[in-house]
């Protein structure tokens, strides 16, 4: 579970995955690589799944990129 103020959102174990991986050291590139490994899926598939989760996120201002 993120708990962010006065809310909560419940995450599964492939989004908690990415979200541990953000610890502003790692690149999406590393991240999505990571991933693919772990879950046996093609690098490809699995950016637009990262991508689109992690923008999801940014438009909740949980997440934002590092400069």
């Amino acid at each position: 579970m993120l708990l962010y103020p006065e809310r909560g959102l419940v995450l599964n174990p492939t989004a908690a995955d990415v979200l541990q991986r953000c610890d502003g050291e790692r690149t999406v590139g590393s991240i999505v690589s990571e991933l693919a490994r772990q879950y046996g899926h093609e690098p490809p598939a699995v950016e637009r799944e990262v991508l689109e989760f992690l923008q999801t996120m940014a438009d909740r201002g949980l997440v934002q990129a590092t400069p």
